[in-house]
């Protein structure tokens, strides 16, 4: 897809495809993009973010001697890194969980590459292939201790999901009973208050896991899901209940 303005060329987003990368933290994503010989000619590949890790930025195209501008940009327009050179060339920042979150506080923000063809005293057009592996690692969202007395005794934990993509619970408990041999079943389940469903629920012994996938549609009608755990026996229990999220980029 292509828009012209004066004599500049501007390439959008032209994803060719969308593939796991060889770690099982991390994804990659590539794409073709051609730049005119106007000074103004970028082009601009938009992602999202989630997780801490290593963004890797890797660019090659036909003039392997010819220097091209990549750039890193946050979702508040600021650069995180830049580099000026021939292909092929590398660029890699490391994100912290802190930043983002940062950009993350309310809705998905959006990271770009830029690249640019301004660096060449002589420019020229050129085409190549833009690689970004991006880092995909499940994070954690509540990692708590808790204790349930029995007859129908319930703790709710309230999770908010900004994104799409899969949320993962998992509990673990044991009888406050010394005379108690084997920890009593628990119930589990995560709902969503803004629509009165229950998206999973299981009774089990220890340990008890559910996984749920959260939809765009899901976040339209609500950003908070709710995990629940209810001990509908005689005995007290004491646990832990961890959840993780793994976006669904």
């Amino acid at each position: 897809m292509f828009s012209v303005s004066g004599n500049a060329l501007m390439v959008f987003l032209l994803p060719i495809f969308f593939s796991l990368a060889e770690a099982a933290d991390s994804r990659t994503l590539e794409f073709q993009f051609a730049l005119s010989s106007d000074a103004r000619s970028e082009f601009s590949a938009s992602f999202q973010i989630f997780n801490a890790g290593r963004i890797v930025i890797e660019g090659v195209w036909n003039a392997g001697a010819y220097p091209l501008h990549i750039a890193l940009v946050r979702p508040d327009g600021s650069e995180a890194a830049r580099r000026e050179g021939h292909g092929a060339l590398r660029l890699e920042y490391a994100i912290a969980e802190a930043e983002a979150d940062k950009f993350n506080s309310d809705s998905p923000a959006k990271w770009n590459v830029k690249i640019t063809n301004s660096a060449a005293t002589e420019r020229r057009e050129v085409s190549g292939k833009l690689r970004l592996t991006i880092p995909t690692t499940p994070r954690t969202l509540e990692d708590t201790q808790y204790t349930l007395l029995g007859h129908g005794n319930a703790q709710e934990i309230p999770i908010r999901i900004i994104a799409p993509g899969r949320v993962m619970v998992e509990a673990e408990w044991q009888n406050d009973s010394p005379a108690a041999n084997e920890a009593a079943p628990l119930t589990l389940s995560l709902e969503h208050p803004g629509t009165d469903r229950i998206y999973a629920r299981r009774t089990a012994k220890s340990p008890l896991r559910i996984e749920q996938q959260i939809t765009a549609a899901d976040i339209e009608r609500g950003k908070r899901v709710v995990v629940r755990l209810q001990n509908d026996n005689m005995v007290r229990v004491k646990g832990r209940v961890k959840v993780t999220f793994a976006p669904a980029l």
